[in-house]
């Protein structure tokens, strides 16, 4: 008997795939559940027209489709006033993950599920960009903000039609200090392909750093959990983040893969590749160039960036703390930490009785600490009682 992943994986190679749980009356909301939090509901009941499953399944993934769709129809205008608003002060981001993927791998944008748009900006852009947002109609949702602890913002707009419309915006592609050197904006947009079916103003990353970039962002959720409906999951192998991987290698040619190659073994990145192609192959029988399998296996020595993604959270924040280099850089980090602004404590704390800054700082400390036990405790061994 299959498991639910397994069909589901089945009817998205197109495989004939009956259902296989009559006797099971709850069988149909758990399968949709697990379609939901892997982001291939819309994929599924694109691939389901003719199929035997229960009625009560087929019906909750074509409302969830159609709901994608309408959303992904509000969300296409947004990006497009926004990316024209950019433009015209001579800013052109480069899309990246899932809203560039959407537009230019899937026959329809709706099938590649996602909750918001991640788009990167040259480093010394980010006030005018912010300046430019703002007057979009956007909000910066308030976080931990700083020269070295974060590289991201998020603004969100509130549509008049009722929906939510969110972009991540990078100056650097990831948060870690230590990924975030691997990709540059330059490099991004030297390379970057045009997304006409977005709108004339977009730009997404090229095939080569998209494949890149899909197997890294799989590896970032060894630790970070990914949120679907307010509801926190771990696990790096989501669905649509290999199915992305899956029709990637389906487009590149013989030079795009030669590129793959070097430019993984350049960045450290043959481990992390390797991974992520070989587990999206064993879902949906990927194909790759046996030279890539091979140029990829053939790391004698481990990579930064692998010792990183497949460490655990304390060795990750040690192994960014060493990049950051100098005394200086370090004790910088240290302090944007543990003293984030007045403005981000006061509204992270709003419900808290005091209003104090000081004791606001020292309870964030404190949570810190008892955070820290807590994640030690749930990885030591478990004994069950005997």
């Amino acid at each position: 008997m299959p498991t639910a992943e397994e069909l589901i994986c089945a009817v998205l190679r197109g495989e004939h795939a009956p259902w296989r749980w009559r006797d099971e009356p709850d069988a149909a909301a758990r399968l949709f559940e697990q379609a939901n939090a892997h982001g291939v509901c819309a994929l599924l009941h694109s691939r389901l027209a003719s199929a035997d499953w229960p009625p009560s399944l087929l019906q909750s993934l074509r409302t969830n489709a159609i709901e994608l769709a309408m959303w992904e129809t509000r969300h296409q205008r947004v990006l497009a006033k926004t990316l024209a608003g950019l433009d015209a002060i001579g800013v052109r981001p480069v899309l990246v993950k899932g809203t560039a993927l959407a537009y230019s791998l899937y026959a329809d944008a709706a099938l590649r599920t996602r909750g918001d748009t991640d788009l990167i900006i040259p480093f010394d852009a980010q006030q005018k960009v912010h300046a430019a947002l703002l007057a979009l109609g956007f909000e910066r949702v308030l976080a931990v903000s700083g020269e070295f602890v974060s590289y991201q913002a998020s603004y969100v707009q509130q549509t008049s039609d009722g929906s939510s419309h969110t972009l991540d915006l990078h100056w650097k592609i990831n948060n870690s200090e230590l990924l975030s050197r691997l990709f540059t904006y330059d490099e991004l947009a030297h390379d970057a392909e045009p997304l006409p079916r977005l709108c004339a103003h977009a730009l997404g990353a090229s095939r080569v750093h998209a494949l890149l970039l899909a197997c890294m962002h799989r590896s970032t959720h060894k630790q970070n959990p990914y949120y679907v409906n307010g509801e926190a999951h771990h696990d790096a192998n989501r669905l649509i983040w290999l199915y992305d991987i899956h029709l990637l290698a389906g487009q590149l040619n013989e030079g795009e893969w030669e590129q793959v190659v070097r430019l993984a073994d350049d960045k450290g990145l043959r481990a992390v590749c390797l991974e992520g192609m070989q587990n999206a192959q064993a879902r949906f029988h990927t194909k790759y160039p046996e030279a890539v399998l091979q140029g990829l296996a053939m790391h004698s020595t481990p990579e930064p960036p692998a010792l990183y993604l497949g460490g655990g959270k304390l060795r990750q924040q040690w192994m960014d703390f060493q990049a950051l280099g100098s005394f200086t850089r370090q004790l910088r980090f240290l302090r944007e930490l543990v003293f984030p602004s007045a403005e981000y404590m006061r509204a992270h704390y709003a419900a808290s009785p005091s209003t104090w800054l000081s004791w606001l700082y020292i309870r964030r400390a404190l949570g810190g600490v008892v955070k820290r036990m807590r994640a030690r405790t749930a990885a030591e061994p478990q004994h069950a009682d005997r």
